[in-house]
């Protein structure tokens, strides 16, 4: 075997080692997307008003379209404001590096919902709330007076994301969801940060996942 050809295989070597390593890699970054997670935590301040205590879904991964449930309890530490505000911030996780999702029709993704009490100022007029939540006794409507609140097993429904937005990113994958409740200052009243996991119901010929 002469000089050229020797390196030639060397090269060969290299190439399929470089191949081997780009393909384990790949194999792991989805194994690792692909694992049923749920993570949270409480990113309030110190003197924060709206406290976390506990928060779990169920199924983990989220599976689109289909049903949410939601089990939570925390405490509101004195009467929130009647002029509240929701800032919702939406990561992507690809191939572990996040990328924040923009808002789309101010409805689905990092979207800034403004005056709460305003959309339910209707629940306030009747002082009544919608019958899914009065079996909680969640309240509905301003002002959220000092208290505990707890939520077992409320059933969310989760849609199928079509349109521009789910043309834009495709649905299944890990994400990063940050929830703040701001004042009419957009001073900090309270925040939860998580990461889950969604993923597209399977249609099959004989079943359903």
């Amino acid at each position: 075997m002469n000089f050229k050809m020797l390196r030639c295989a060397c090269d060969m070597k290299k190439l399929i080692l470089c191949v081997i390593l780009v393909f384990n890699t790949f194999v792991l970054a989805r194994k690792k997307r692909n694992d049923p997670e749920f993570w949270y935590n409480d990113c309030g301040g110190v003197n924060r008003s709206v406290i976390f205590n506990s928060l779990v879904l169920f199924p983990t991964p989220i599976i689109t379209p289909g049903t949410l449930y939601i089990s939570m309890d925390g405490s509101i530490a004195r009467e929130l404001p009647r002029k509240l505000s929701i800032q919702l911030t939406v990561h992507k996780y690809w191939i572990g590096i996040p990328f924040m999702l923009p808002c789309f029709n101010n409805q689905i993704g990092s979207c800034l919902y403004e005056d709460i009490c305003d959309n339910l100022a209707a629940f306030e007029r009747r002082r009544r709330c919608p019958r899914m939540l009065r079996g909680y006794k969640i309240p509905c409507y301003c002002p959220f007076r000092a208290g505990n609140f707890s939520v077992k097993n409320l059933a969310v429904n989760i849609p199928k994301i079509g349109g521009f937005a789910g043309a834009f990113v495709k649905v299944r994958g890990d994400y990063g969801v940050t929830i703040k409740v701001l004042d009419e200052f957009m001073t900090e009243l309270g925040c939860v940060e998580m990461k889950l996991s969604l993923k597209k119901r399977h249609k099959g010929w004989l079943f359903r996942i």
